[in-house]
């Protein structure tokens, strides 16, 4: 079979792009944008991705407005249609790396958007991430974050959102290869392995600033090591903390990152504090935080998400759309659509912050939870808290 991706000149094998080189079902490839206005109004996370294995595209957009997370989840057979579209949800390659479009268009559940992703600065390239263990492959997958800005409209509850380069942020990447937990459940397959993570306060961040973008993840131990929660190696051990300061015309290493946190109560669920980033060139960039609330990634299917439980890229037929709102203005639980109090196993959540430095301002994406007790701050770890 031929795609319109076969008229380029990029193959890496003697097939065609409508197969990947492996039969492994859990392999998928696609782009997670993350978007806000730097007043607190909005913020959205979406996603579009391709399971060649299983046959499916599916994606996700969830709003949160006022407290209030709007949900929609879309699926489709992928084959043959290699369209990059699910349903109501689209995304354009309009200048790779430089700027993309996320369109949501008018659906049964309330909310549409309409925006372009201009990119800020240089993207983070990291390094393939891989992990065996006892010879079984449980994780081969490369990714690339990109900061920037957003230039569109989001309509939620009724009311329309103008997004201004000015007055926004954008965090996406783009990632593919073999990960667990996408592409349904396994099958017919022995329990996967515990895999040995380093433990305590984890810290994903990726921001923008007027004069440039950044970004960094670690996993802070007890002792203030701190390690990549992200890069794995084949033989199960853990990186360093990465992270890097992006400019138009180059990158430059983070070296360390401080920090001094504040939580809602009970929870690793950040509300403010400071930082101060350092890199290799000896520049120290100091920030105060500004918590704007943040999206639960289960609206989208992630963690045995979808109604049927199944997860990600799991087939529900040649098109399936669901969809909710829930009532996110405690710091660890909703209230779901069947007016019900439900509280996640895990606190992990995609945070929007406003950041302060001097007389600038910028917004970051501040994924942060406990995996471990952090004595600092007074976290149990237990669920992320």
């Amino acid at each position: 079979m031929l795609i319109k991706a076969d008229e380029y000149p990029f193959h890496q094998t003697a097939e065609s792009f409508a197969a990947v080189h492996t039969s492994d079902k859990h392999w998928n490839d696609g782009h997670y944008i993350c978007l806000c206005d730097m007043d607190g109004n909005v913020s959205l996370v979406s996603t579009l991705r391709l399971y060649q294995n299983t046959n499916v595209l599916d994606g996700f957009v969830c709003i949160r407005h006022e407290g209030m997370q709007h949900n929609i989840r879309v699926s489709r057979q992928l084959r043959p249609d290699f369209e990059y579209r699910v349903g109501p949800l689209r995304i354009e390659l309009v200048e790779p790396m430089k700027a993309i479009r996320l369109v949501l268009e008018p659906n049964d559940f309330g909310i549409a958007c309409d925006i372009v992703c201009h990119t800020v600065g240089r993207p983070y390239h990291g390094p393939l991430s891989t992990n065996r263990i006892d010879g079984w492959l449980l994780m081969e997958r490369m990714t690339y974050e990109v900061a920037g800005r957003a230039e569109g409209w989001i309509d939620v509850a009724g009311k329309r959102f103008p997004l201004t380069p000015e007055r926004s942020g954008v965090f996406r990447n783009h990632s593919w290869g073999i990960l667990r937990g996408r592409g349904g459940p396994p099958m017919h397959a022995s329990p996967q392995p515990h895999v040995q993570r380093p433990t305590g306060l984890r810290n994903w961040v990726l921001y923008t600033m007027p004069d440039h973008a950044g970004f960094y993840e670690f996993i802070e131990d007890a002792d203030g090591e701190k390690w990549s929660g992200a890069i794995a190696n084949v033989d199960g051990s853990w990186n360093k903390m990465t992270g890097e300061i992006l400019h138009e015309d180059r990158e430059v290493f983070v070296t360390d990152v401080d920090h001094d946190l504040t939580f809602y109560e009970g929870s690793s669920r950040i509300s403010g504090g400071s930082i101060a980033i350092h890199d290799s060139e000896g520049i120290t960039r100091e920030f105060e935080i500004e918590d704007m609330g943040w999206v639960y990634c289960q609206g989208g299917g992630y963690f045995n998400g979808f109604n049927d439980r199944l997860g990600q890229g799991a087939y529900r037929g040649e098109y399936h759309e669901e969809g909710e709102v829930w009532d996110c203005t405690h710091p660890t639980k909703i209230i779901n659509s069947e007016g019900e109090e439900e509280e996640f196993p895990t606190v992990l959540a995609e945070s929007f912050v406003l950041l302060k430095s001097g007389d600038q301002v910028g917004s970051a994406h501040f994924e942060c939870a406990a995996f471990g007790p952090v004595p600092k701050y007074g976290l149990t770890g237990k669920g992320g808290s």
